[in-house]
């Protein structure tokens, strides 16, 4: 298990890496929960229904939470949802009051566990550090497709591999394409980054940059790869494993 970052030194390390032409640094102030379940067999349906159910009638609100963002799997992950949500810092979620009323909604709580318990036979959490939440909701807003990336780093490459996402994220602005929201866990899980890219449909997502392959070399150069077609190499240097998928948003 890796050594889990804390937030003050994740922000020192992000500004020790060295950068290629001194690209800005991601945003990551925001702190998010994130749940990853796979259903039980033939219950996915019941399971989203299941979740639009508690949206709709407030479950979140109730316990002083935030309605989760979720996404459905498409192809890639071993997952079948993602869910998102902000809940600002760990003082804000572990506050005296914020203990209290979950407390005196224990029942509701339980009976939202046991439910999904019942639906689903793998759940991963990880708490994460991100971008300001009205940005991230506004893109799953405006947004329905989405390419979730999430990486374990090899031991001591935890800031070599965050380099390389701001890096290529750098790169993807450069020839003309959307970068991707850079996320870093802290507890949990042992992903150490993941990133979502946020499309409008899985056309959106497939549509080729408008850079010419010469302007493509010159920006991959310009932020540190040998190449652009070198940059997928590169980044597996600082990999354990990885994983990622096409997803569609949850209504």
């Amino acid at each position: 298990m890796r050594q889990k970052f804390t937030f003050l030194i994740l922000i020192i390390s992000i500004f020790l890496i060295p950068k290629v032409n001194a690209q800005e640094p991601p945003h990551l102030d925001t702190l998010y929960k994130v749940t990853m379940v796979r259903a039980a067999p033939s219950k996915l349906e019941a399971l989203i229904n299941f979740y639009r159910t508690e949206k709709d009638a407030g479950y979140y609100e109730s316990i002083g939470e935030k309605r989760p963002m979720i996404m459905r799997h498409s192809q890639g992950d071993h997952w079948d949802l993602f869910l998102l949500q902000p809940i600002l810092n760990y003082e804000a979620y572990y506050a005296p009051d914020m203990i209290s009323l979950r407390a005196e909604k224990a029942s509701e709580i339980m009976e939202h566990e046991n439910k999904v318990n019942d639906l689903v036979v793998f759940e991963e959490h990880l708490m994460s550090y991100g971008p300001e939440a009205a940005w991230v909701e506004q893109e799953f807003a405006d947004n329905g497709y989405f390419h979730l990336e999430l990486f374990a780093a090899i031991a001591g490459m935890h800031d070599e591999l965050l380099d390389q996402r701001i890096r290529e994220n750098a790169f993807l602005e450069a020839i003309g394409r959307r970068a991707n929201m850079i996320f870093v866990g802290d507890q949990g899980s042992d992903i150490d980054v993941f990133t979502i890219g946020f499309y409008k449909s899985l056309q959106d997502y497939a549509t080729p940059s408008p850079a010419s392959p010469e302007q493509s070399l010159k920006a991959a150069v310009e932020y540190g790869f040998k190449s652009n077609n070198h940059i997928g190499f590169n980044l597996r240097e600082f990999l354990a494993y990885h994983h990622d998928t096409l997803a569609n948003k949850v209504e």
